[in-house]
């Protein structure tokens, strides 16, 4: 007989590589379906994309997206799968127990969904969860992890480098603006072993995400900076480079700026801002209490955001986080 696993994951660094560890502890028979359900990395209500029909009798596996925006569809198809797996990281304040789900929710800024599955799975294949680690800005955590496994300076940039790249692919307000759909790097990706045989593949996406991210942050290191005392603030154009280096440039001036949070503000086309809220690395807490204050607001301890911001509310922003963080 046939089984059906649906996979829903974040279409970032941490939740490719999250699934990739998992589908290579668990891997799936030429007889199986295996039905992938992913989106830009703040499309994050993606229960919802699994209707009655097709959670019947499937197994089911979520990776690094909030439970509270998806805890309705959760409820929904648990009345109709045979089983759900939920790994994350992010706010989970509507989390309940059922005879069916499963679940591992940390939320403590020092771990990642890649972590976390790394640790389910006993470290069978942690070197995707470094790379998710590094891809996540976890610097320091994914550190001890490459010296607990005795990996050489070279590896370490190999595996941050990844993480970094996959992660930039992410972000975008549609697909459109990605390099590659998470879903089609998904499935290069897990052909390969380990994260090192993706690198030294000349055909993989590593080369063109490694070019395309040159691009982007060279143009963003030229932006504009917003002045509010206490603040690394910078301000995008709504362009699709900006789109896709909106997450990682925050990243990086977060490492670069570890004591003072950091702002990536970029304009939609809505006519709004979208927010990207660094933590200071120094203190790596608040971030989502901050941005779920504001309408579209949402995320996890050391990093959240918003995705659309009035433009008339950005002073005020601005304003909170320095209060917060003075």
């Amino acid at each position: 007989m046939m089984n059906k696993y649906i996979d829903v994951f974040n279409g970032d660094a941490d939740g490719i590589f999250s699934l990739i560890q998992w589908r290579k502890a668990y891997s799936l028979t030429a007889q199986d379906q295996q039905i992938l359900i992913t989106g830009v990395k703040r499309d994050i209500a993606l229960v919802s994309k699994i209707d009655d029909e097709l959670a019947h009798l499937s197994k089911i596996t979520v990776l690094d997206i909030s439970f509270d925006k998806n805890q309705e569809d959760v409820n929904r198809v648990l009345e109709h799968c045979q089983s759900l797996f939920y790994c994350d990281h992010h706010k989970a304040d509507s989390l309940f127990e059922h005879p069916k789900l499963t679940s591992h929710i940390n939320t403590k800024p020092t771990v990642c969904t890649g972590l976390l599955v790394n640790g389910e799975l006993k470290g069978e294949h942690s070197l995707w969860a470094i790379a998710a680690a590094f891809g996540d800005g976890l610097d320091s955590i994914a550190d001890k992890y490459v010296a607990q496994l005795g990996l050489d300076t070279t590896q370490r940039h190999q595996l941050k480098e990844l993480g970094v790249l996959v992660n930039y692919n992410g972000y975008g307000s549609s697909v459109d603006d990605l390099h590659f759909s998470p879903e089609e790097l998904y499935k290069r990706l897990v052909s390969y072993d380990t994260p090192f045989d993706v690198i030294v593949d000349e055909n993989s996406p590593f080369r063109q995400l490694k070019e395309g991210y040159e691009t982007d942050i060279a143009q963003a290191k030229n932006s504009k900076q917003l002045s509010q005392e206490g603040v690394i603030a910078v301000i995008l154009n709504d362009a699709p480079w900006a789109r896709r280096i909106s997450g990682t440039y925050g990243n990086q001036l977060a490492a670069e700026n570890p004591s003072q949070p950091v702002i990536i503000v970029t304009l939609n086309a809505q006519g709004s801002y979208t927010i990207s809220l660094r933590a200071p690395k120094e203190h790596p807490h608040g971030a989502s209490k901050i941005c779920s204050k504001f309408a579209t607001g949402g995320g996890r301890e050391g990093a959240a955001g918003i995705n659309q911001l009035p433009v008339e509310e950005l002073d005020k922003f601005l304003d909170t986080v320095a209060k917060y963080y003075k």
